[in-house]
């Protein structure tokens, strides 16, 4: 049982980052992608790209705040994004 392999929480992270970058993808070769939806999905990709590493970091145990003005940012493009 030693050399099981536990569950981290960045094992959720990693494959939606590659969904969305496939999604975005695919979407810019067929050409059915407007600036709105690329920078969506841009900023979702930088969002679980963010999540990934603090997640690997453990940023909840050492500094918080550090880590939050991060997630302030990007709440604000998205916001800023949905006015465009």
């Amino acid at each position: 049982m030693q050399n099981s392999i536990r569950f981290k929480p960045e094992y959720i992270t990693i494959p939606l980052i590659g969904i969305a970058g496939i999604v975005l993808f695919l979407t810019l070769f067929a050409g059915l992608a407007s600036v709105q939806s690329s920078i969506t999905f841009s900023l979702i990709i930088v969002l679980l790209s963010f999540l990934t590493a603090d997640l690997k970091k453990e940023f909840w145990k050492y500094k918080p705040q550090k880590a939050a003005s991060k997630y302030v940012v990007l709440i604000f493009l998205f916001s800023f994004l949905t006015l465009m």
